[in-house]
């Protein structure tokens, strides 16, 4: 199998019909390979889902984990030739179901979580960031899995601001669910 010629201009439909077992983003019709994530990666992946998914269980949200894909400036009206932006998140929490596709989800999610790899934490930080704050994500999270900690930013006035800095042994809140209590001690556990 060849990889895909990475100096044309991809659209979505053009990443669809690729028949190779590799994931790649999109942006601004250019592709980047996303590895698969590390074992350490995963635990903090699955601890995370599984407490968002018990806080949102009885609301009108859903939480979904990697490998999904955002086409952050669509809606499920915008021809799949049109997308030239796509993303696979580590996980993401949607609140609107007009977003979740049968196949994607189409615009902006509520909350994004990326967690960081060396191969991935420029892109995460610079790239992404900016794209999930021109898209209208409500709240980012950065998570470092070497030095523990989790940084939130959330949109306002149309910009994200860094609200707060988490360490391994803190209980954190979402800004966007401030009833929810995540015990960083559970998402972090020892390898």
């Amino acid at each position: 199998m060849s990889l895909p010629n990475k100096k044309r201009l991809w659209t979505y439909a053009d990443y669809a019909n690729l028949h190779e077992e590799k994931r790649y983003e999109g942006i601004d019709g250019a592709l980047f390979m996303t590895p698969s994530p590390t074992p350490r990666h995963q635990r903090i992946v699955t601890a995370l889902s599984a407490l968002f998914f018990d806080f949102l269980q009885h609301s009108s949200c859903e939480v979904f984990v990697s490998p999904i894909d955002v086409c952050l400036f669509a809606t499920k009206d915008t021809p799949l030739h049109d997308i030239k932006d796509w993303y696979i998140p580590d996980l993401i929490v949607v609140c609107d179901k007009q977003k979740i596709g049968d196949e994607r989800i189409y615009g902006a999610p509520d909350l994004i979580v990326e967690i960081l790899s060396p191969s991935t934490a420029k892109h995460d930080r610079i790239t992404k960031f900016h794209n999930y704050e021109r898209a209208g994500v409500k709240e980012y999270w950065i998570v470092d899995p070497i030095h523990e900690t989790v940084e939130i930013y959330a949109l306002q006035d149309g910009q994200f601001r860094q609200v707060h800095m988490h360490y391994k042994d803190e209980t954190i809140c979402p800004y966007i669910f401030p009833s929810c209590f995540i015990a960083l001690p559970k998402v972090f556990t020892p390898m």
